[in-house]
């Protein structure tokens, strides 16, 4: 090969070189990009479905608080018919309650 020759493949070759490693920086980048942008999703997952099962647990807690509520409700009513029965028991046999 002549001298020319050389010279003529030299830039041709330097620039196939340079697209080259540039492909291969960009290509790394991507994959490093898209293995963040992967933990990242995983993250967000994580926190929703941790949401999730706190969401279903503050729903399950109303619900028996709903249920505690009711029973107390109705508990308080049968003392008050208790005392109200109690109270008409007295005053019919002229009793001393207290």
């Amino acid at each position: 090969m002549a001298l020319s020759e050389i010279k003529a493949l030299i830039g041709p070759c330097m620039t196939l070189v340079f697209v080259a490693g540039g492909g291969w920086y960009t290509l790394d980048a991507v994959a490093q990009e898209t293995e963040e942008l992967g933990e990242k999703v995983e993250q967000v997952e994580t926190r929703l479905t941790q949401q999730d099962v706190l969401q279903v647990k503050v729903e399950q807690l109303d619900t028996r608080l709903e249920k505690m509520e009711k029973l107390l409700e109705k508990t308080i009513e049968i003392q008050q018919q208790q005392m109200t029965n109690q109270a008409a028991i007295c005053q019919a046999t002229n009793a001393r309650c207290r």
